[in-house]
């Protein structure tokens, strides 16, 4: 029994030997592990929040970081907060807003572009309602070509009529140009 405690043992003195001879890591490459650590902690609550994790839940687990690993933490969260908002979303892009403003996450570029977004986002639905009437209108006008009238017709879904997504699209490219340009200037900040 003593041999192979001594064999164990041996073997575990042999690593440790292995692991100094590769030398210690340089404060550049512990820096870029701990950035990465609490960098991949923040994106993993930016995704718990974006899925129905409340705000003060949020918070709480935010609470748990201290110093410089709760600095990276709030970094990654609001980096990944930006990236999360998307124009046909609004419910998702109000999320955002809710949850940076209540962690005072970029807390100066928020204050600065947030009246922009809520107007992006007014003027985006506009649009889009606009473009959804339209289409109706059209739709309607060729079932009434078809004497296809009255009660028959409930309402009529843009979204079943061909050429919808690519009306979508073009409407929302200028929307999503300006929404990447607001959120340049949240995550440059």
């Amino acid at each position: 029994m003593e041999n192979v405690v001594g064999e164990i043992k041996s073997a575990w003195e042999l690593a440790m030997e292995k692991v100094e001879k590769l030398g210690k890591l340089s404060p550049e490459e512990l820096q870029r592990q701990k950035t990465e650590k609490f960098g991949s902690i923040g994106q993993g609550l930016a995704e718990k929040y974006l899925s129905g994790l409340t705000l003060r839940d949020l918070k709480l687990e935010l609470d748990k970081q201290k110093g410089e690993e709760r600095e990276l933490v709030r970094a990654a969260l609001a980096s990944k907060l930006i990236d999360a908002m998307e124009l046909g979303d609004a419910e998702r892009l109000s999320k955002v807003v809710e949850a940076m403003s209540g962690l005072k996450l970029k807390n100066e570029e928020l204050e600065a572009v947030k009246g922009e977004i809520e107007g992006l986002i007014a003027e985006y639905r506009e649009a889009e309602q606009r473009k959804r009437r339209e289409v109706e209108a059209a739709a309607r006008g060729v079932l009434h070509q078809l004497r296809i009238s009255g009660s028959a017709i409930g309402s009529v879904n843009p979204e079943v009529v061909p050429e919808w997504k690519g009306e979508l699209d073009k409407i929302a490219q200028p929307y999503r140009e300006r929404l990447d340009s607001l959120k340049a200037k949240l995550a440059g900040g």
